[in-house]
């Protein structure tokens, strides 16, 4: 055993996305970092693959974006979701995701649909780019203490094992999370609504999809009801199946089975799939009681768990690491005090709260879905000539479900309530799950807009969002130690000055001229002025400093 202890800034406990994308943005930062990961190896497993808008943002600061968009399912096959009979079968319904316009309303990005494996292979190269980190598989937490400035881990490995020292611990070793049993953190966990298998597969399915833009293929037939999600629209797929309670999934799902069952859901007869896992998961929710233990902290599974209908396990996960990240920084450098840290689990246990009632509402919808076709005969009559009507009745009852896979207020209108944000007593408007308000209000994310300015001919307000940033109306305001990378000043028209390129910033900021909004690094609003205050740069200094929890 290694007994001459490493030390890091910051230790993270779990390699999946939301670690490495944790690292990545603590090693741009120039901090230590140590991912540590049970495995020997990586996974090969898809896992989750929806990936929205949201947290493309956020791999385009960290350099990945691109990467990640060619290894995702190309874009011409991933604009929908279709209810079929079979693969092969005509289909019966369709939900477009979000038409082009409608997006670029809201975001610079795209949802993408990738792989988890393939995700987190771009995440590792990305971070072995950066001197200040280390990856090491195989390498197990056995014990954690916590001391004066720093926690020490104890860990097993090949070579004996060793201590690590941290001076933060992030848990991020998903839902049998060793960290959160060890800081003793607790779990509050849902009823189930059920369980499901899911059989990751390949098998060339070119012909039967006929280039349908499907990202998940719904299948409603008398044999079969599942889910099939297209990794890369050609021969790799995973099919989703609800099983009865107390199914023994390892034994019932022999290779035969998988075999037959996969040949009635894809409608191709002769099908000859490798069969490459069996999964078998529970449709519940769970949320840890607490988030953070002293200098130890929880992200994405670790934290909170929920159904992936909507796709926001990965997405919240990777976002509970972005607002954590730049505060556990803030206090490395000194910046900012050690209470700036208590903000992290108010601002995501409430996104974390919503994102898993809605998906849970997600799964109860599905399952009442099927419920009222659950008559064979009536699936039948859907696939044949005389089941116009049944078809058109539940092509209706499909239009009711677009809310879960147009979550545009879900994905991009949270408002955090927090120390770490400045209130100015007004209240923000409230988004739906659907409809997303765009606001300056303190907490929010800082609005999409297209702005031109000095060098840039056409970029998003959010890629310009670098460190602190300060969004000017009509004139820049001084910017003071410490707001760096850029002061934006939008719409005066004179020397270095941003342009609103599509005419929505006074819609949308609603700051009259003079007045301005402080950003913190994570995107989101830290403090507004309507009007401007006698002394500008103090006011946004005393606004960073409460923000971040200095005396």
């Amino acid at each position: 055993m290694n007994t001459t202890p490493d030390r890091f800034d910051v230790v993270i406990v779990g390699a999946g996305p939301v670690g490495l994308s944790a690292a990545i943005d603590l090693a741009r930062r120039g901090r230590s970092v140590a991912v540590l990961e049970q495995r020997e190896t990586p996974s090969d497993q898809p896992r989750a693959h929806v990936i929205n808008a949201r947290t493309m943002e956020l791999f385009r600061q960290w350099d990945v974006a691109d990467t990640i968009r060619e290894a995702s399912l190309p874009p011409h096959l991933a604009t929908g979701f279709g209810w079929l009979p079979s693969i092969a079968a005509n289909t019966l319904a369709t939900l477009d995701y979000l038409d082009d316009d409608a997006a670029e309303l809201n975001s610079p990005e795209r949802l993408a649909s990738c792989a988890q494996d393939l995700i987190e292979g771009a995440l590792r190269d990305e971070l072995a780019k950066h001197p200040s980190a280390q990856l090491r598989f195989g390498t197990r937490v056995t014990a954690l203490e916590e001391g004066d400035g720093g926690v020490t881990l104890t860990t097993d490995d090949a070579a004996g094992g060793g201590i690590v020292n941290a001076r933060f611990v992030i848990g991020a070793d998903g839902a049998n999370s060793t960290v959160r049993d060890l800081v003793d953190a607790g779990l509050t966990r849902s009823a189930a609504l059920g369980t499901r298998a899911n059989i990751y597969f390949q098998a060339d399915l070119t012909e039967a999809t006929r280039s349908r833009p499907y990202i998940l293929w719904f299948i409603m037939s008398a044999e079969t009801q599942g889910i099939f999600i297209a990794l890369n629209g050609a021969d790799r797929w995973v099919y989703s199946v609800e099983v009865p309670d107390g199914t023994d999934v390892r034994a019932v799902f022999t290779e035969q089975y998988c075999t037959e069952l996969l040949r009635t859901a894809t409608g191709v007869a002769d099908l000859e799939p490798e069969i490459l896992s069996v999964l078998p998961w529970r449709v519940d929710m769970a949320i840890a009681d607490r988030w953070r233990v002293g200098d130890v902290f929880l992200v994405g599974d670790a934290a909170h768990q929920f159904p992936p209908m909507g796709g926001f396990g990965m997405n919240s996960g990777i976002q509970d690491a972005h607002n954590l990240v730049w505060k556990l920084d803030a206090v490395l450098t000194g910046e900012a005090g050690t209470s700036l840290l208590d903000s992290y689990e108010p601002e995501r246990r409430a996104v974390a709260s919503l994102n898993a009632e809605r998906s849970m509402e997600n799964a109860r919808n599905q399952q009442e879905a099927a419920a009222m076709l659950a008559d064979p005969q009536v699936l039948r009559l859907l696939a044949l000539p005389e089941g116009e009507e049944i078809r058109g009745h539940f092509a209706a009852g499909v239009a009711q479900q677009k809310e879960e896979f147009h979550s545009q207020g879900q994905i991009f209108g949270t408002v955090y309530e927090s120390s770490a944000v400045v209130g100015d007593g007004t209240a923000a408007p409230e988004s739906t799950v659907a409809l997303y308000r765009p606001t300056s209000a303190p907490g929010a994310r800082a609005p999409h807009l297209r702005l031109r300015g000095p060098g840039v001919d056409s970029a998003s307000s959010v890629h310009l969002i670098a460190g602190w940033t300060l969004f000017s109306a009509g004139e820049a305001w001084p910017a003071p130690e410490g707001v760096a990378a850029y002061g934006i000043a939008v719409g005066a028209g004179g020397a270095g000055d941003y342009a609103d390129e599509t005419g929505r910033w006074a819609e949308t900021y609603a700051i009259p001229e003079g007045g301005a909004v402080l950003v913190r690094p994570d995107g989101h609003i830290a403090a507004r002025w309507i009007a401007a205050p006698a002394d500008r740069a103090a006011a946004v200094a005393e606004a960073r400093s409460r923000v971040l929890a200095r005396a």
